[in-house]
């Protein structure tokens, strides 16, 4: 069953994993449920919600290959969010009074020889968001698991600038024996000023048998362009474990702010269980230390359930807390901090359409 998802997923983000042949293909996903969070904004307020991405933000996927012989193809990918409870374009988590962003998830065009990697140029996922899609164990989904770091992170990008890089340049090497990276480098586009806007990641892989150590980097200028100062920068450690019919994973992440002081890190351990090839349970675990202030130290816990009724078609539920110490603002959900030393408990249910 979660073979489905991270399949269709990795539509997103995987530039490797194209096919020679000439065709493009249209291809999405579609999030959609109820939600109930305890603790939104208050100790004692209650919210029933419809969950426009409970677990997988819904997308509609262009992609292209053309085979140009040699075992050398011309790629693209154009991908663009909607909330399913309304149709609206997600629109890259900006107000439309700052644009419209037709395709927030992604637009690049690029080349890839089999023996020499893939390069290419556009607005990409980074390396670093990559390395924790690619290896957490639980999901890598908006609901209590690494996913939440990135957007409840007290440095000067918010998620969406840790995951998306504009005007970027990104080259993937080929595997050998085991081992790859990537790394990109995203130009402000400031006339006369290379530092203005400027982010820049990377990201290595190395796989032996079952066993996976993965790290990603990023470091970012204020992407407001205001100043050219370094509001951003954060590194991961992943370490897998992928069985038959399980796959654990432990996770370090550390997110400073070197124009603020601010330093925090991250500890998560997740895992999956088929129970059977169709019945899946999901588990994650993450705790923060502030290095700062102990105050805003916090953790959550999630426990989920998935039961695919065809290939294409998973029904889900899952449950998570969080718990906040006097200043801590940790939220279940990705794209929701609580209020300071509030603590959360929610639950998600829904279904999740691949096509």
């Amino acid at each position: 069953m979660y073979k489905k998802i991270i399949a269709v997923l990795a539509i997103s983000i995987a530039m490797s994993e194209a096919q020679a042949q000439s065709s493009v293909t249209l291809s999405g996903i579609i999030d959609g449920g109820l939600s109930f969070t305890n603790g939104v904004g208050a100790p004692d307020k209650n919210q029933w919600a419809y969950g426009q991405a409970n677990l997988i933000v819904s997308r509609l996927i262009f992609s292209g290959v053309e085979d140009l012989g040699g075992g050398a193809q011309a790629l693209f990918r154009l991908e663009s969010g909607f909330l399913s409870g309304s149709g609206k374009m997600t629109n890259s988590g900006a107000p439309t009074s700052q644009g419209s962003y037709l395709f927030d998830r992604g637009a690049w065009a690029g080349l890839k020889k089999d023996n020499l990697g893939t390069l290419s140029f556009g607005r990409h996922y980074t390396p670093f968001i990559e390395v924790l899609y690619h290896t957490d164990a639980s999901g890598f989904e908006n609901f209590g698991s690494v996913a939440n770091t990135v957007f409840q992170t007290r440095t000067g990008f918010n998620g969406f600038q840790y995951t998306w890089a504009n005007n970027s340049v990104k080259y993937q090497t080929p595997t050998v024996y085991g081992l790859s990276g990537s790394v990109l480098n995203s130009f402000g586009g400031t006339a006369g000023d290379f530092q203005n806007e400027r982010e820049v990641s990377a990201a290595l892989y190395y796989t032996l048998g079952p066993v996976s150590l993965n790290a990603g980097y990023i470091d970012g200028n204020d992407p407001t362009g205001v100043t050219n100062g370094t509001v951003a920068r954060a590194y991961t450690v992943f370490l897998a474990y992928t069985g038959d019919r399980f796959k654990a994973s432990l996770n370090l992440q550390n997110f400073k702010d070197p124009a603020t002081g601010s330093n925090q890190f991250y500890y998560s351990a997740g895992g999956r269980y088929d129970i059977t090839p169709a019945f899946r349970l999901v588990s994650d675990y993450t705790y923060l230390s502030d290095r700062v202030n102990n105050e805003r130290n916090g953790c959550f816990f999630k426990l989920g359930v998935h039961y695919l009724l065809s290939k294409s078609t998973d029904v889900y539920t899952e449950a998570g807390l969080s718990r906040n110490n006097a200043k801590g603002t940790l939220g279940i959900s990705s794209t929701s901090p609580t209020s300071p030393g509030v603590n959360q408990r929610s639950i998600v249910t829904g279904v999740i359409h691949f096509f």
